[in-house]
């Protein structure tokens, strides 16, 4: 099992993934401003990034994930959202993608649970740059 595994699950079920999140952000909370953006735009944007998972994982030094999270940066800052509760929502997301994951039954054996390592630790240096770009974003423009 490689990488393109989770890609193309996450790609399949970008739907239901951005779905979760919505709930998950309601359930477990941290995020409440949020809760102040139409859940038809929150539900567009995150789709949109997990329907792009795999340009970002195949690809780290792709332009597009930067780009794009970034502006997602930008955007919650002039939409006013404390800088905490973005970065939070970014950690929710994986959070939501690697739960998934494991719902599915990637990771059946014991080989599955040596490969699930080197996996997690992939899609978690994804958003740890997913992260680091958004606050980029957020604090330009800044003094």
């Amino acid at each position: 099992m490689n990488i393109n595994v989770v890609i193309r699950l996450v790609e399949a079920h970008a739907d239901t993934l951005a779905e979760r999140w919505a709930e998950a952000l309601l359930k477990e909370g941290g995020a409440e401003a949020y809760l102040k953006i139409p859940k038809t735009e929150l539900l567009f944007s995150l789709r949109e990034t997990f329907r792009e998972i795999g340009t970002y994982l195949n690809q780290p030094r792709h332009p597009v994930p930067s780009q794009h999270f970034r502006e997602v940066g930008r955007k919650r800052r002039l939409e006013g959202m404390p800088l905490g509760e973005v970065v939070w929502a970014v950690q929710l997301a994986r959070k939501v993608v690697w739960r998934f994951c494991m719902e599915q039954g990637l990771f059946d054996s014991s080989v599955d649970a040596y490969m699930a390592l080197d996996l997690y630790k992939q899609v978690v240096h994804f958003y740890d740059a997913a992260i680091l770009y958004v606050i980029e974003g957020y604090m330009e423009g800044q003094a």
